[in-house]
């Protein structure tokens, strides 16, 4: 039996199968067409359609180049001249007034053959377009005021055209190109471009009165002056029946009453003389009560700007029922005038028929309308959201400005907290932000407010705890109220609690006598008895204790309240959020560091830093042994003082870590063993070179502010690391590595030149050599260059540096989830359950740079890019970002930790090149225990 498995098995592996080969797989190559040039035949179209068919494929094209304008622009205008369709010739001008724009063509040349065509043109239709096409002209030669006046000398005429577009047209080119010291020459008249334009506030067409105010407030952005004399056709054309007049009229009224405040004009109802101001104020104020959305917002707006207005006529704005003493007053004497100059008499046929005329009609004796009080009440109570945000902005512009102001909108302002729309309950409390200087707030005002910390929306809630944290409160009730409201806030929404802390930090620091009144209150203390000690885990009770201890730091006379496990949790909070509790000197027991020795400090740090830079400003002079033993001293001493001072650290932080470089390079030369004329190079190399890359790849990622030398030195040092690992590639590699090495040391040669020729003293003259290679060496010859790189290789020194100023650190701090949770995120597997994630970046430029890592226990790992709507901008390079990431994996058999980081998309070419795309963490991370369980069928 085994003699015939023997046999059976020679047979079968002595038996060869020839296989057919293959065809090979033929490569296709196509050249893509060049890009065919732009031309259009209008002799090829048969009818108007064809013609309308052939411009909307041009207009498809746009934008054009300066060639294939120039070179289509004369076929267009001859059809243009040889056509007399009208929809045709509209077209025509549709793309001229596009084609003028493109970079580079000469609009002058459009402008020579459409000029004299205003005088034949009949359509209106074609003439308002010939309009617009030569306001675009003259807009493009900004600089030409000849053709400018040329342009609005040929517009004039066609003002006693009956076409309203064609009025309208030459309005706007009016108001675009025309200057207030022109005189503008027509037969016998001459007159100026405003006394034109309020001429036509008044035409039977509503377009052609919104194209004359538009052209006047258009004037006023061009910087030409307007004169006072068209404020009563401004205010007129607020009793326009349409819209866009009133809106234009309104503006054009505020334009006048910021340019001539103080001057006095005479009101409409009782013709007394008010400052210019004032009047445009009220007028504005009344437009708040417009039937147009559009009109009340923008009058809503403008009120804000107008700084300069009486109080008296700001407080009215406040109140519905006109003030007293925004009554005319009439004297007796002038009372018997003014009733015997109108010679009537009273009859006794009427009761009460000669009592005081002051009293017989409040409008006739205001000097403010009785429509324009209380602006702001009739604008917050509006029922579109456009309206109460403007007339929010604009009314905490003003109560900014005066503090007896802010104290009486006070409560109009809190009254919209409470509003039914989300973005208007956040202007309301970023509004009381910005008056927290002016406004104390009264217990029944407090309690309005609190309750918007149930609100479900995290960005409302923050936006009042940071609120909360800076305005000032009246009496001890409404600190204890306050703390009430955060705890049950921090019930509510655990995910909070960080924002919380920190508004209850604040909230003691502004109140530290009203909250050791209630300190007894909030730890729970009682005369008698002896209290249990509260858990240290607990959110709430920290919470209270930071309200408490910074209160303490101000008023020290709360400390001997505290019992003995109060002090020893100051102890504990003080160690671990000392960002949140301040020092307290009657529990330490020793000196507080005043600001002047923080300062002190700080200065020490920078002199140690210049002295450190400074021993080491002739480091490549040195010998390698020496060189690097000054560098280890000085990178453990860097290690250290970086953590004593926040303001230097990142100062010192950037040095330690560009020395640290320049420590691995200096290691790495003396590696190498010289035999001869030859140099051998171990297979350890690679590590730290890739060591090297990653610290310059840091230093350009996480730093801001550093100076252009520094820039240079990094890049020097990511040149001499990658020459000294194309010098192992070359020497021991196989031939593909080989030339993959070389491309890339040629691509970064390539990008570091340009820097070079622009900035030639921050570099040396060993890099200006190397550099040189991008062009004087045969890159395929691999034998020669190995020579020239391992000459160069001899002669590379670690490089020294100045003190970097100013320097900032990108980092970021992880506020949820938790650090330290023990309860797991439980979702069925192969399903998604969304984890909060609350983080605070500082010294970030591009939020687009930024990602989210996750990484689950099998070592997988998944970047999630935040939205755009999940950033906050609190300040310079400062940003909060609020956003849900989704996990997602299969079953486990038991719960284990995913961790969570932020991390940003590297700079530098030196680890781009070598096809290594790192992301560098900028945050602690922070693990959460996850566990997928099995779905329940």
């Amino acid at each position: 039996m085994a003699a015939k498995l023997k046999k059976r098995a020679l047979a079968e592996f002595s038996h060869v199968i020839q296989e057919e080969p293959k065809p090979v797989k033929r490569l296709r190559l196509i050249q893509k067409p060049t890009q065919q040039e732009l031309y259009i035949n209008f002799t090829s179209a048969s009818s108007s359609q064809e013609s309308l068919q052939m411009l909307v494929s041009l207009e498809q094209k746009f934008p054009l180049d300066q060639a294939g304008a120039e070179r289509v622009f004369p076929e267009i205008m001859e059809h243009y001249n040889g056509n007399r369709d009208t929809v045709v010739r509209s077209k025509i001008l549709a793309v001229l007034n596009r084609m003028v724009m493109t970079p580079g063509f000469n609009p002058q040349v459009v402008s020579d053959q459409l000029l004299p065509k205003l005088k034949s043109e009949k359509s209106h239709r074609v003439l308002s377009l010939l309009l617009s096409v030569l306001k675009t002209i003259g807009c493009c030669l900004a600089n030409s005021p000849a053709f400018h006046a040329q342009l609005v000398a040929a517009a004039c005429p066609l003002l006693k055209s009956q076409s309203h577009l064609v009025r309208a047209r030459c309005l706007e080119l009016i108001g675009e190109l025309g200057s207030c010291d022109d005189r503008l020459r027509d037969g016998a008249m001459s007159e100026g471009i405003l006394s034109l334009l309020g001429q036509h506030t008044s035409d039977d067409e509503p377009r052609v009165r919104t194209s004359a105010f538009r052209g006047m407030l258009c004037l006023y952005e061009r910087g030409q002056s307007l004169d006072q004399s068209i404020y009563s056709q401004a205010c007129s054309g607020l009793q326009d029946d349409c819209e866009d007049v009133r809106r234009a009229a309104v503006k054009l009224v505020w334009v006048l009453s910021r340019l001539y405040p103080e001057n006095l004009v005479n009101t409409e109802e009782g013709g007394q003389e008010l400052r210019l101001v004032d009047d445009g104020f009220s007028k504005i104020c009344n437009m708040v009560q417009d039937i147009s959305m559009k009109v009340r917002m923008e009058s809503a707006s403008l009120l804000g700007s107008l700084h300069q207005v009486s109080s008296a006529f700001l407080e009215q704005t406040l109140d519905k029922k006109l003030m007293s003493n925004m009554r005319r007053k009439v004297s007796a004497h002038d009372r018997a005038k003014e009733n015997f100059q109108s010679g009537e008499w009273a009859t006794g046929a009427r009761w009460a028929d000669d009592k005081p005329r002051e009293a017989l009609d409040a409008d006739s004796v205001s000097l403010m309308n009785i429509g324009a009080c209380g602006a702001f009440v009739h604008g917050l109570e509006d029922e579109y959201l456009e309206v109460r945000n403007a007339a929010l902005d604009s009314l905490c512009e003003l109560a900014y400005q005066s503090p007896k102001f802010a104290v009486l909108s006070q409560d109009s302002i809190i009254d919209m907290v409470n509003d039914e729309i989300e973005s208007v309950r956040l202007n309301a409390i970023n509004s009381l932000r910005k008056l927290t200087r002016h406004l104390i707030l009264r217990d029944d005002q407090l309690e309005i407010i609190l309750g918007v910390l149930q609100d479900f929306s995290f960005t409302t809630r923050e936006a009042l705890r940071g609120l909360l944290g800076e305005i000032r409160v009246a009496t001890r009730e409404s600190v204890s109220s306050t703390v009430m409201a955060l705890l049950d806030n921090l019930r509510r929404y655990p995910e909070d609690r960080t924002s919380v802390w920190r508004c209850s930090q604040k909230l003691g620091q502004r109140h530290p006598q009203l909250t050791m009144m209630v300190s007894e209150e909030l730890l729970c203390l009682h005369p008698y008895f002896d209290s249990p000690e509260p858990d240290m885990d607990d959110p709430a009770y920290v919470t209270v204790l930071l309200a408490v201890f910074n209160a303490a730091a101000i008023c020290p006379t709360m400390v001997a309240l505290f019992p003995e496990h109060t002090r020893r949790h100051y102890t504990y909070l003080r160690s671990s959020m000392p960002e949140l509790v301040p020092p307290i000197q009657a529990i330490e027991g020793t000196e507080m560091a005043s600001k002047t020795q923080a300062a002190q400090l700080a200065s020490n740090t920078r002199d140690f830093l210049k002295q450190l830079t400074g021993r080491l400003a002739g480091l490549s002079s040195l010998d390698l042994d020496t060189a690097e033993q000054l560098l280890s001293i000085s990178v453990r001493d860097l290690q250290h003082v970086q953590t004593l001072d926040e303001q230097t650290s990142a100062s010192a932080e950037c040095t330690c870590l560009f020395l640290s470089s320049q420590l691995l390079l200096t290691q790495l030369m003396k590696s190498v063993v010289h035999r001869g004329t030859c140099m051998v190079y171990s297979e350890n190399m690679a590590a730290p070179v890739e060591k090297i890359l990653q610290q310059t790849t840091q230093l350009q990622t996480l730093f801001l502010g550093l100076s252009s030398g520094l820039r240079a030195a990094i890049r020097q040092t990511e040149i001499k690391a990658l020459m000294l690992q194309l010098l192992l590639t070359l020497s021991c590699a196989s031939l593909g590595d080989k030339i993959r090495a070389c491309n890339t040391f040629r691509q970064f040669l390539g990008l570091v030149k340009s820097s070079v020729d622009s900035e030639p003293d921050a570099y040396e003259s060993l890099t200006k050599q190397i550099v040189s290679l991008y062009d004087s060496v045969d890159w395929s010859r691999l034998q020669m260059l190995y020579d020239i790189v391992h000459n160069f290789a001899q002669m590379l020194r670690p490089s020294a540096l100045t003190v970097p100023c100013n320097v900032k650190k990108t980092k970021a701090i992880i506020h949820e989830p938790p650090p330290s949770s023990d309860n797991a995120v439980k979702f069925p597997a192969n399903l998604a359950a969304n984890v909060t994630l609350v983080a605070e970046v500082n010294n970030l430029e591009d939020t687009n740079r930024l990602g989210v890592l996750v990484r689950y226990p099998d070592q997988r790992v998944q970047v999630v890019t935040p939205q755009a709507t999940a950033w906050k901008r609190l300040g310079q390079l400062r940003h909060r970002l609020v956003m849900q990431v989704l996990l997602a994996h299969g079953l486990w058999s038991e719960s284990c930790h995913v961790e969570f980081t932020l991390a940003v998309q590297a700079c530098g070419h030196g680890r781009q090149l070598l096809k290594v795309q790192d992301s560098i963490p900028i945050a602690k991370p922070v693990k959460v225990l996850v566990f997928p369980k099995p779905l329940k069928r």
